[in-house]
């Protein structure tokens, strides 16, 4: 059972339960956990770029962009989501 306000679908930011923004991307509590920069930095380059970035692609630009040995794993990671796996 999810608690009020943690809802993606009833507009409001789980953080604080201020109004989203639209077109405004989400990530899971388990990417801010373990990633936090990375995840901090996804969130800051979909809003610049706006709603036609997904939060998965901006996560991972934003991952590469600190850990470019990570291509290998960033590319799997975008090629499942094609695949349906």
């Amino acid at each position: 059972m999810g608690r009020p306000g943690f809802s993606p679908d009833n507009g409001t930011d789980p953080a604080d339960g201020t109004p989203a923004s639209p077109g405004r991307v989400g990530f899971s509590l388990a990417r801010w956990a373990l990633a936090p920069e990375t995840t901090w930095q996804a969130r800051r380059l979909a809003a610049e770029f706006g709603p036609g970035m997904d939060a998965r692609t901006a996560w991972v630009l934003a991952r590469l962009a600190r850990h470019p040995e990570e291509h290998v794993y960033a590319m799997q990671h975008l090629e499942g989501e094609e695949s349906g796996c």
